[in-house]
């Protein structure tokens, strides 16, 4: 089952067509907003209101929407409330803000770490740029794999060592600059803006211990 999670803050009407091919649709808070304004309508609504428009109220009631609500007075986000009702082994594309609020925008990259911990497998996007954790440690290697990538010749992508103060046995293909069992060290830009050689529409990413983030977006 594919879960399509939309939160609050600035995303891209690009998303509205990821959100629209999932299975099941949840939002946090003010996400409702961004359903309402794409066309849809959520399978469940979670979060404490605050940032939801008087037209989202409406529609809650006007539509009969499942909810599960809290107090404003917490100590989890409405992004976070929502990703702890995705079970483990369920897919979950966090559909977010990436470039709003700063604390927000850490807070759910580190979100993607910790429930790609957990068992979840999760991906980050705005519509724009795709966020991808790969993890690695106590003997079990981490890796994904892209396939089928659309103007491959327009990206950049990134290998960001993230939560964690190194990554080793990084191994990449498809890469214009590859890497082969590197170790990548937090606070450094060396994995940053990378591309897919020419003619590649497939990308691997590998890791054997550690925490990785590989970001896709478009070159400007």
């Amino acid at each position: 089952m594919c879960i399509a999670v939309v939160t609050g803050g600035p995303i891209p009407d690009a998303a509205a067509v990821i959100a629209s091919g999932a299975e099941t649709l949840y939002c946090a808070d003010s996400g409702l907003d961004h359903l309402i304004s794409w066309g849809l309508k959520p399978d469940l609504f979670v979060g404490d209101m605050d940032s939801v428009s008087d037209e989202g109220r409406a529609f809650l009631e006007r539509y009969d929407i499942p909810r599960k609500l809290y107090s404003s007075d917490k100590d989890m986000t409405d992004t976070d409330l929502v990703l702890s009702l995705c079970p483990p082994g369920s897919e979950v594309i966090l559909i977010c803000s990436l470039t709003g609020r700063i604390d927000h925008v850490v807070t759910n990259l580190d979100l993607l770490i910790r429930y790609k911990e957990a068992g979840v497998e999760i991906t980050a996007t705005d519509g724009v740029t795709d966020v991808i954790p790969v993890i690695g440690g106590n003997g079990d290697p981490g890796s994904v794999r892209l396939s089928g990538i659309e103007h491959p010749e327009e990206l950049a992508v990134s290998i960001l060592p993230f939560a964690c103060d190194m990554a080793e046995g990084v191994t990449t293909k498809g890469l214009h600059y590859e890497l082969d069992n590197a170790t990548l060290l937090a606070a450094s830009s060396y994995s940053v803006s990378n591309y897919p050689e020419d003619g590649i529409d497939l990308i691997e990413v590998g890791v054997l211990r550690g925490r990785l983030l590989v970001t896709l977006t478009k070159r400007v």
